[in-house]
């Protein structure tokens, strides 16, 4: 990368840091313009904003906003869209997977208890090739 690329790549992020906030200043002005007016605006008489929005809004087949929001109506409505589906998994993702138990220590052997002799079929015959540096038994 050149350094013409380096300049470029520098501005842009700085026009994009000053792009948001210019665009974070405008929605805060518009929210304290909002603000003003759920306030003001019983007071002097005009529609509230729940009746702008139910006039200039969008169509929410003839419901006002505070019935389309209310949790009964949410859930009511997620009700039908939710299948088994969506929860699979859910818990596996928000939790970390539970550590395994350690393992449980072999037994110690009692004292004074010879072991048992290992079985016939085991022991190599003189005949047999030896496996891995092991001595013939004889």
């Amino acid at each position: 990368m050149t350094w013409v690329g380096l300049v470029l790549l520098l501005v842009g992020a700085y026009l994009a840091y000053r792009l948001v906030g210019a665009v974070l200043k405008v929605l805060m002005f518009v929210l304290a313009l909002v603000g003003a007016y759920w306030f003001l605006a019983p007071h002097l008489g005009w529609p509230s904003v729940s009746d702008l929005f139910y006039v200039l809004g969008p169509d929410f087949g003839g419901r006002r906003i505070e019935e389309v929001i209310a949790p009964s109506n949410l859930a009511s409505e997620a009700a039908g869209r939710v299948t088994d589906q969506v929860v699979d998994g859910v818990i596996d993702r928000i939790l970390p997977p539970s550590p395994e138990p350690p393992p449980e220590p072999w037994p110690e052997p009692v004292p004074g208890v010879e072991p048992l002799p290992e079985p016939a079929s085991a022991v190599p015959s003189e005949g047999s090739p030896q496996v891995d540096g092991e001595t013939p038994v004889p």
